[in-house]
């Protein structure tokens, strides 16, 4: 009657129940550190998206900044932002305040150039200026082209990677002598839209090249192209081929579209142009 029973827990069923806790704790702990991580990416990725649009917007201001610009020539810009030009303007009395402004307009009217895709940096001897040209597609880098031209007039072209389907020297003739600016927005134009083509025509054999029949046919400047992608109407098969034509050189979407289709019912059906 004094006496008190207990039925003992058999040890394994202890042991069972703690390994399973430590495990559970063990995912718990580990989900809580992929989730902080997760919320950290997210956070620095919204960053970088804050980021980007500042950035794009102030490539905007500065280009619209360029276009309005009235500070003259280029090459004037160029010459007034060295250094060496600093003290010559102090020599005519020109006010420190005023002084620091126009250095910093110029400055920022080279920033803009930059952003715009176009930079220069001059060489020696100090009257020849090496322009680089960058191009990009929807945000991404593709290639730079460089151009050394002598300053002194008559202006020339020294040497240059530019492609020759593209109309450097006709360009020249027009714009180098009078209007520098023109003629390097030009050819910005000219070179970006060449490389967003190859941009384009290099994804499309890359991420769609099984839904193609055969190779895309193209010339250099990639303003002229062909490719065939196979259709099912019903019983009967068509191969579509697809022509991008790209009248002007400074676009680099297709100014016009023709689709033929053929196959073994080709008189049955005429060729759609668009």
């Amino acid at each position: 009657p004094g006496s008190h029973c207990t039925t003992p827990i058999p040890v394994y069923l202890h042991s069972g129940v703690l390994e399973h806790l430590k495990v559970l704790e063990k995912c718990a702990k580990k989900l809580a550190s992929e989730q902080l991580e997760a919320q950290h990416r997210q956070q620095v990725l919204e960053q970088e998206k804050t980021l980007l649009e500042r950035l794009r917007s102030k490539r905007d201001a500065l280009r619209t900044k360029v276009i309005a610009q009235s500070a003259g020539s280029l090459l004037d810009i160029l010459a007034e932002t060295q250094t060496n030009s600093v003290p010559l303007l102090d020599k005519v009395d020109v006010s420190s305040t005023l002084l620091k402004g126009r250095v910093k307009t110029l400055q920022d009217i080279l920033d803009a150039y930059n952003l715009a895709g176009v930079s220069v940096k001059v060489t020696e001897p100090s009257s020849t200026f090496v322009f680089c040209i960058s191009t990009a597609y929807e945000g991404i880098y593709l290639d730079s082209y460089y151009l050394d031209i002598q300053t002194k007039q008559p202006r020339k072209i020294i040497r240059h990677n530019i492609p020759a389907f593209i109309p450097l020297e006709q360009t020249a003739r027009k714009y180098l002598q009078n209007d520098l600016r023109q003629f390097m927005d030009v050819l910005r134009d000219a070179l970006n839209a060449y490389a967003s083509r190859r941009y384009q025509v290099e994804q499309l054999q890359m991420h769609y090249h099984t839904s193609l029949t055969g190779q895309i046919q193209k010339n250099a400047a990639y303003n002229l192209l062909k490719f065939q992608y196979p259709i099912q109407c019903g019983d009967m098969h068509h191969d579509v081929q697809v022509k991008l034509v790209y009248e002007d050189l400074a676009c680099y979407l297709p100014t016009g579209v023709i689709l033929t289709c053929t196959g073994k019912n080709k008189q049955e059906l005429d060729p759609n142009i668009w």
